[in-house]
């Protein structure tokens, strides 16, 4: 919290279960319960923006480096997730397919390999319909 930000009061709703939870930390961790609430927030917030940039990204909406600026990560960081997830975006996956026909093309692929292609074009399209 910056010392020139006004300071906004907001009040929140806590089970018992929950309430004792936030208790038995703030003893385990020697800080107040108000420092835990604001630091579980800005860490949900965090979260919140990574799964949004990692979505943005996963539909080609943006690219590495924008996705990581939405996230407030990294680019290596945001390298790192997507490829945890085994994320690519679907731009990516298209120049791979068009490489390979033109190198089957070039070369003389089977026709077994231009099948495959075909195929994965078609899921590649039944998926981004399924999606929006």
């Amino acid at each position: 919290m910056s010392r020139n930000s006004p300071v906004i009061t907001k009040s929140v709703r806590l089970a018992s279960e929950e309430s004792e939870g936030l208790k038995h930390i703030s003893k385990t961790e020697g800080t107040s319960e108000a420092a835990l609430i604001r630091r579980f927030i800005r860490e949900g917030m965090a979260q919140y923006r990574l799964e949004e940039a990692i979505e943005f990204y996963a539909r080609g909406e943006v690219d590495v480096s924008a996705a990581a600026h939405h996230a407030g990560v990294s680019v290596y960081q945001m390298m790192t997730e997507l490829q945890w997830r085994d994320i690519t975006p679907p731009a990516a996956r298209e120049k791979f397919l068009d490489g390979l026909e033109t190198l089957a093309e070039t070369f003389g692929g089977s026709e077994a390999l231009f099948r495959t292609i075909a195929q994965m074009r078609q899921s590649e399209e039944d998926e981004t319909v399924a999606i929006n």
